[in-house]
């Protein structure tokens, strides 16, 4: 009786494991991201990174980051960290934040964000203070993002 149960956990336990590695592959990497993207994202920035493409936007006031995995069976849609965001009580200019990612092929991506909150800053004053040469504004949002080396 003991091999008996032994044996169906083991045949449970593959069935867990073989439905936890199914991933969705799509034809191309538009489908992926389509299909990848939460309903009301906003502000899509696609950024080719270190030979991975890399998809960062806005969800609800917080930023999600995400990477599209290319092989033979297609396209996939990859998210490995939780979103970002901010809770300011104080009245700030700006704020910033960072985290680093790791890709599905393993490529670790370091994220510096933020947010603006006064409509008098622009972006090239946050990147001056922050001594950045680049910082992208996601497009109908408040939030911006640097990928550091």
């Amino acid at each position: 009786m003991k091999s008996f149960k032994t044996m169906v956990l083991g045949i449970c336990l593959v069935f867990t494991l073989a439905a936890c590695n199914q991933a969705v592959w799509y034809d191309t990497k538009e489908e992926a991201m389509e299909n990848g993207l939460e309903d009301k994202a906003r502000g899509v920035t696609v950024e080719e990174y270190k030979g991975e493409t890399i998809v960062l936007y806005e969800y609800e006031g917080a930023l999600g980051a995400a990477s599209i995995t290319e092989s033979e069976k297609g396209y996939h849609w990859y998210r490995s960290v939780p979103y970002h965001g901010f809770d300011v009580t104080e009245d700030l200019p700006y704020t910033t934040g960072s985290f680093t990612f790791e890709t599905e092929a393993g490529v670790e991506v370091a994220i510096l964000y933020g947010a603006i909150f006064d409509p008098m800053m622009d972006i090239n004053e946050v990147a001056s203070r922050e001594e950045l040469t680049e910082v992208t504004m996601l497009d109908e949002s408040d939030l911006f993002y640097t990928l550091l080396e």
